[in-house]
């Protein structure tokens, strides 16, 4: 074995690190949501890639997958009156501390990790 073997070694291991994908599963709550009396709303990231939405009465998260940074929810939304399917993609700029922070279309939007929220299933 050469020197450089062990260099290389620790070098792929760091590059894994640096890649892999943070733990988000949990209730993670919309910082940009009014407190009380207004609901907190929040997404709720569940074994198997399953999600919930916490508070939402007009939007249901199905699903979710994360692939390196980028965070896929699936679900369905009746905003507009009719129900439809919708896929968002998000970049995952920070998880630490108890908080979260995706980006999207060049905004960003901050959750605080919050295992006690109750979620209810809409639609």
């Amino acid at each position: 074995m050469s020197i450089k073997t062990p260099y290389l070694i620790l070098a792929a291991a760091f590059l894994c690190a640096c890649a892999s994908a943070p733990d988000i599963k949990g209730s993670w709550i919309d910082n940009r949501k009014p407190e009380p009396p207004l609901t907190k709303q929040g997404i709720y990231f569940g074994e198997n890639g399953q999600a919930a939405s916490i508070n939402a009465e007009n939007r249901a998260y199905k699903f979710w997958s994360l692939k390196g940074k980028e965070l896929t929810l699936k679900g369905i939304d009746a905003s507009d009156g009719e129900i439809k399917d919708f896929t968002e993609v998000y970049k995952v700029k920070e998880v630490k501390n108890g908080a979260m922070t995706l980006e999207k279309d060049g905004k960003q939007i901050r959750f605080t990790k919050d295992n006690s929220a109750n979620y209810k299933e809409s639609l």
